[in-house]
């Protein structure tokens, strides 16, 4: 029965060209996105999980940079110990040509404070935003040595966490202006109540400064005249000494490289006699010393303190260069991590382009014979009208 009023083939026409607009715009959709699921209605499950897993990634990006703010830390203080550890082996070239008997001391000493000078300068110049690991003041507030990098983020079933890289900075300053150990190794030196008083009846002399400093000065012995007529007693009161300045809750230990006070000791050939010198690197100073055979070890204990002094530099560099090396693997480990996820939400959402392409054409196609059938469709009531012709 043929109906003006009901059209059932250009209904069933219509309905299946609505079904194939519909498909083509999903497709076109996937098409200019390059994604299959570009919406939670696209498939909720799979557009969540890449959600979360975009999120993820956006903090382990956060991480990364913050892992390249720590390693430009670290960089700058390693090209500051660098230069401090250079211009302090230059020191010691210079306090080995010091022990020259006809040697200008007093302008060798000028030339090894243009050399301190420079580590001093390499100390305040190497900060990073106002962060410097060479100079400090381990007295002021908030300071603390452990400096924390942001090393990754993770995700758990209990949640998220940060995990950070730990890098204990003590070991590292070379200058630390804290008066309150200063003060009290500072009165460990002294000759009051303190362990110099040890080394100075052990040595059967009494400590004599080098220059001005307190901090800085020599004990010459007669072996002959003192109960240390042998090298191992000189070193048993040396190392007694050391461990009396390092032994208080704020000693020497707590202080810098280059604030540190050391001692070393030269015995003359025949063991009958010596010289024990106690510095810092700082204060050192050997513009009044001559060639006598006492000033000329004292020359040697300097040369044997800086060459300590070179050892711990040299470790915190050590130090300043495993923690480079291993925010750099931490940052490429977070690279590879962003990489990781990028696959995986590719995986999940990304639309394959090969098949919408087919599809685009396939659809194409269906979309004219569609509209085709609806035309027939549509023309199928002209028909009536010849029914009704004369």
């Amino acid at each position: 029965m043929t109906s003006l009023i009901t059209n059932t083939s250009a209904m069933v026409a219509l309905q299946t060209l609505r079904g194939i607009n519909n498909g083509l715009d999903a497709t076109n959709t996937r098409v200019s996105t390059g994604l299959r699921i570009n919406s939670a209605q696209d498939g909720a499950a799979y557009w969540s999980i890449a959600t979360t897993t975009r999120s993820d990634n956006g903090a382990l990006g956060a991480a990364k940079d913050a892992l390249a703010l720590g390693k430009s830390s670290v960089d700058v203080a390693k090209t500051g110990m660098d230069e401090a550890l250079d211009a302090l082996k230059q020191v010691k070239n210079l306090l080995v040509t010091a022990s020259s008997p006809d040697a200008d001391r007093a302008k060798i000493q000028q030339e090894i404070k243009i050399q301190l000078d420079r580590i001093n300068g390499a100390a305040n110049s190497a900060s990073t935003s106002g962060n410097n690991w060479l100079a400090v003041d381990s007295s002021a507030t908030g300071y603390n040595a452990t400096k924390s990098v942001v090393g990754s983020f993770s995700r758990s079933a209990t949640g998220v966490s940060i995990d950070t890289i730990d890098i204990d900075t003590s070991g590292v300053k070379l200058y630390d202006s804290n008066s309150t150990v200063h003060g009290t190794v500072d009165g460990d030196i002294g000759t009051g109540a303190g362990s110099m008083d040890v080394l100075e009846t052990g040595l059967g002399n009494t400590f004599a400064s080098d220059n001005t400093s307190a901090r800085s000065g020599s004990i010459a012995f007669d072996g002959a005249a003192t109960t240390a007529d042998t090298a191992a007693e000189v070193k048993a009161l040396v190392d007694a000494f050391k461990t009396g300045v390092s032994a208080t809750a704020v000693g020497n230990d707590k202080l810098a490289i280059m604030d540190k006070v050391r001692a070393a000791y030269t015995m003359q050939a025949d063991g009958t006699g010596g010289v024990v010198t106690v510095s810092t690197i700082a204060n050192m100073d050997i513009s009044k010393l001559t060639g006598s055979a006492d000033d000329l070890m004292k020359i040697s204990n300097y040369a044997s303190i800086v060459d300590e002094a070179i050892g711990d530099m040299t470790d915190a560099n050590t130090t300043l260069g495993a923690n480079a090396a291993r925010i750099a693997s931490q940052s490429n480990f977070a690279q590879a991590l962003i990489d990781a996820n990028d696959r995986a939400i590719g995986a999940l959402v990304d639309a394959d382009m090969e098949a919408e392409s087919t599809k685009l054409k396939a659809l194409q196609t269906q979309q004219q014979l569609a509209i085709q059938s609806l035309s027939i469709a549509n023309s199928s009531t002209q028909n009536v009208l010849s029914l009704f012709r004369s």
